[in-house]
């Protein structure tokens, strides 16, 4: 087995961190503003700094930048953690950052005159971040590759972790020679390496199919009265229609426009139009049940899909439709 030297070591972590540090600067330059996105970016450069001062202890381990070089990569691992909880848009987390990052450095203080002490304790440190994140992808699943590709490799880093804990605590139970160890927790250490870049390709393709699920919702969303579009609506009609015809189930389509509608905007003006668009779109979808499509095609006329509907159902909501608009006038500059 090659050797390899942890000095070494510390300047691949330094160049993959400052790749990765770029990359995201470059997203959270694009696509502002992402916090998920910042707090990835964070992690990375954290790291980038981590790895810088870890290259000052040497490969004796001196104390002081053994234990801020590590403290370091452990807030910035972290911040991957506090980034995922960004992206499915929750709060908090940086209490238990603190937390975990306080205990870590003070038992790494208390073991000040054991190398092997403090090496078990940064990576307990990292394992328990990296868990947390495998934990959180698994709760909160998200669509696409991106996910799958991160629990992968946090699992492929967790692993070179748990191996560096175990080795460690063999030594100081003299059932491991050093040497051997010294080979184990270097290889251990170029697996979390190039895993944290692993993960970072995930983010970053999770990232990217969010933003791809938000231009698709854009494109089929009716930007005025936030129905679905004419687009979405046919989709939409298309897929209840290929139901049907596969498993012999009826679906129905309610159309609607506005009478008078031309008269109103020529009247008072199109901020008026508008509010009437509004709240009719309000009241349709007080109309439906959940799986139905309200859609607005465009102008004045809107639609409804009701998949599994027989005509006397899209009868009921047609008339319930026309009850509620006219038990519900619309007031503008003193006019009804």
């Amino acid at each position: 087995m090659p050797k390899l030297d942890f000095l070494t070591l510390y300047i691949v972590i330094f160049l993959i961190s400052l790749t990765m540090s770029v990359v995201w600067a470059g997203f959270a330059y694009t696509y502002r503003p992402h916090r998920a996105v910042l707090h990835w970016m964070a992690a990375t450069i954290l790291s980038l700094v981590g790895g810088i001062v870890l290259a000052f202890q040497g490969n004796e381990g001196a104390l002081v930048p053994a234990v801020l070089g590590n403290v370091i990569i452990l807030v910035g691992f972290s911040q991957f953690w506090i980034g995922l909880r960004r992206f499915r848009d929750l709060e908090g987390g940086q209490g238990w950052v603190a937390a975990i990052t306080l205990v870590a450095a003070l038992c790494m203080i208390a073991l000040h005159d054991s190398d092997r002490g403090r090496a078990i304790v940064y990576a307990a440190g990292q394992a328990t971040v990296m868990a947390m994140c495998i934990v959180h992808l698994l709760r909160h699943r998200l669509p696409g590759i991106g996910a799958f590709i991160a629990m992968a490799a946090f699992a492929v880093a967790m692993l070179g972790q748990l191996i560096v804990i175990a080795s460690n605590g063999a030594v100081m139970a003299g059932l491991l020679d050093y040497t051997v160890y010294y080979g184990l927790a270097s290889y251990a250490l170029l697996c979390t390496v190039f895993s944290g870049t692993v993960w970072n390709l995930g983010f970053a393709l999770m990232a990217i199919d969010k933003l791809y699920q938000r231009l698709v919702r854009l494109s089929e969303t009716d930007e005025l009265t936030g129905l679905a579009n004419r687009r979405a609506f046919q989709k939409s009609l298309a897929r209840a229609r290929d139901r049907s015809m596969d498993a012999d189930r009826t679906c129905s389509v309610v159309l609607i426009d506005l009478n008078d509608f031309k008269p109103l905007n020529d009247r008072l003006g199109h901020a008026a139009g508008d509010a009437a668009l509004v709240l009719l779109a309000a009241l349709l979808r007080k109309c439906v049940r959940e799986g139905d499509v309200v859609a607005r095609l465009g102008g004045d006329e809107f639609s409804i899909l009701l998949p599994d509907a027989t005509q006397e159902r899209a009868q009921a909501v047609a008339t319930d439709i026309r009850n509620r608009i006219a038990a519900t006038p619309l007031a503008l500059h003193g006019e009804t």
